[in-house]
């Protein structure tokens, strides 16, 4: 987790570079979440867990020359001065508050410094997260699919009607990895404990 070596190599080259001025860190590494909300956080950030928070546009464009000189792929950029929250409505948000299954939204399951909170809300502020699949699309009906929901275990509602679900195969991300780390030290702690 510290050395970043689960990111794409474009992306912990950028990180890495201390040339590079305002490179913060990537999205997934500056929230937390509680265990159960693993999975439907993981999911909901998708690839968006390894975009990088930078300062501002300036950065991004050293960045971007660098990967570009030196061929080293690319990499999405969240500069905190352009990024605006993205919401799920108050309208909506009343209509289906009080359905059975429905939790929140995913921005508010999140952890994280209030510095970092455009970002955050634009990638998990207009993401409705619900206990499972009947839930889902009983509200994805009532909201007539406007916005994205997921469920605890992952299954994704896209905008429109699409789903994505299945069982995962052991999709490997900054957020699952914190929380196999936790369990891990938890588990150890007991053994420990247990001696």
């Amino acid at each position: 987790i510290e050395n970043n070596s689960i990111l794409p190599s474009s992306v912990n080259a950028v990180l890495k570079n201390p040339k590079l001025r305002g490179m913060i860190n990537v999205i997934g590494n500056l929230i937390e979440t509680e265990e159960n909300y693993t999975k439907c956080i993981s999911t909901s950030l998708g690839a968006s867990s390894s975009y990088i928070v930078s300062e501002n546009q300036n950065s991004i464009n050293d960045a971007i020359n660098y990967l570009k000189q030196n061929k080293l792929g690319r990499a999405t950029f969240f500069p905190l001065n352009i990024i605006k929250s993205k919401y799920v409505d108050i309208d909506t948000l009343n209509h289906i508050k009080d359905i059975k299954g429905f939790i929140n939204t995913a921005s508010n399951l999140v952890k994280y410094d209030e510095r970092y909170k455009n970002i955050i809300e634009n990638r998990l502020g207009n993401v409705i997260v619900v206990d499972n699949v009947i839930s889902a699309n009983e509200i994805g009906k009532r909201i007539n699919h406007t916005y994205r929901i997921v469920t605890l275990e992952g299954e994704l509602f896209h905008v429109g009607g699409s789903v994505t679900g299945g069982e995962q195969v052991r999709s490997r991300n900054v957020i699952t990895l914190k929380y196999e780390l936790e369990s891990s030290i938890k588990e150890n702690n007991n053994i420990i404990n247990d001696i």
